[in-house]
């Protein structure tokens, strides 16, 4: 593929939405609608783009449990299971953004980093956004979000409860869906 030009269609407070044209393989004229944070994509720094977010993974200390939130999301109108999440702040990195959404949304302590996975795709049909996950460990008193336009209800889960979680019908992210079942159907403990 080709990229001809990338034009941005409509400002909004915190993402843009372009459309880049390009030439396909069979050298037709093609054009692709995408969203991003930043509001000044053009076509030569198009593909360009930092770590803005982190996603936590976070595990028990003794890592026989998992923790999820149950958090109403605007965008699907309706409750979705995922992990803790949050956008980097200016001056942050990931490790301490990290620290920083686990206390803010869930009022637990991280306490260690188990590893920090490399930049991935938050949503690549839709939108440039690249994250970075933490898998971590953390302790504390489960305490409710502290904004007041987050709905989030914070759950530890054994393995056996991830897997009936599973067989329900709740909505997940795809990424949180496929960690959980990796995670409850392998023998390593993470």
């Amino acid at each position: 593929m080709k990229l001809i030009d990338v034009r941005k269609i409509h400002q909004g407070k915190f993402l843009s939405y372009y459309v880049a044209s390009y030439i396909n393989k069979d050298g037709d004229l093609k054009e692709y609608e995408f969203i991003s944070r930043n509001n000044n994509v053009t076509k030569d720094i198009f593909g360009q783009v930092v770590v803005e977010g982190v996603g936590l993974v976070p595990l028990s200390e003794d890592h026989q449990r998992i923790l999820l939130q149950k958090e109403f999301r605007l965008a699907t109108n309706r409750d979705v299971y995922n992990f803790p999440a949050g956008l980097i702040d200016k001056g942050e990195t990931p490790q301490e953004a990290a620290k920083r959404e686990l206390k803010e949304e869930t009022g637990l302590d991280l306490i260690e980093i188990i590893e920090t996975l490399s930049p991935s795709y938050a949503s690549q049909g839709t939108s440039d956004e690249l994250m970075q996950i933490v898998v971590c460990t953390c302790k504390g008193e489960i305490k409710e979000s502290c904004y007041a336009d987050e709905e989030i209800t914070a759950r530890w889960y054994t393995k056996e409860e991830i897997k009936e979680l599973l067989k329900q019908n709740v909505f997940m992210s795809v990424r949180t869906q496929m960690f959980l079942w990796q995670w409850c159907n392998s023998e390593k403990v993470a």
